[in-house]
């Protein structure tokens, strides 16, 4: 039985991409949490696995010494059984509107405050209500963020045509949907947004 759950742990870190990071609960359907944590450990150094942080290991690209900090806080996070959402100065780099990478990586959780370190990066769970997770797709809970992040009186028209480029037809309807009951500044500022985005679709067509 060991061996068998074993060849299937391998096969399936084989399979994943280089650079993935995972942890014992991305394995839980093959054995218990503490046989899964016994075979990642025999494992290190040997298979191409490295440990990260306790419970959570990644397979190394060739390329960096050590995995990307948002792909081991969505691993911590799925060891937890989190969601959360990237804020801050992290939000604004994953959007692609901050070019420099941040010191510390900061995200909004439905967990517990926790800090974590790893060859030099740190990660911080900072707690927030379930609700504002649970109600939102991802990609619309990272918008309100970097949002947040920027201030009311920091949002500029560069910066809402530039996120606006973020978004097609559909997600701008669900992004819409989800943030009618969110601040009133915020909800005012996605609807610039989106209001942007049709403008520029019109102009582009006129164009044509």
């Amino acid at each position: 039985m060991w061996h068998s759950c074993q060849k299937k742990l391998e096969m399936k870190i084989h399979a994943m991409p280089s650079g993935s990071v995972f942890g014992i609960a991305d394995f839980s359907e093959l054995a218990s949490p503490k046989t899964v944590s016994k075979m990642l450990a025999r494992l290190e150094g040997e298979n191409g696995i490295e440990r990260v942080l306790r419970g959570i290991y990644w397979k190394p690209d060739g390329i960096h010494s050590s995995p990307s900090p948002d792909r081991v806080a969505k691993a911590l996070a799925r060891e937890n059984a989190w969601q959360l959402v990237p804020c801050g100065a992290t939000a604004l780099h994953l959007f692609g509107l901050k070019k420099e990478t941040p010191e510390e990586w900061t995200y909004v959780t439905d967990g517990t405050y926790r800090h974590y370190s790893y060859d030099g990066k740190k990660i911080s769970f900072l707690r927030t209500t379930g609700r504002i997770l649970g109600t939102m797709s991802e990609k619309t809970a990272l918008l309100v963020q970097v949002l947040k992040a920027y201030g009311k009186e920091h949002i500029t028209d560069e910066i809402i045509a530039h996120i606006a480029s973020f978004f097609n037809s559909e997600e701008a309807k669900r992004v819409l949907a989800e943030t009618r009951n969110t601040t009133e500044w915020i909800a005012d500022v996605i609807l610039r947004i989106f209001c942007s985005q049709k403008e520029q679709k019109r102009r582009i067509k006129n164009q044509e």
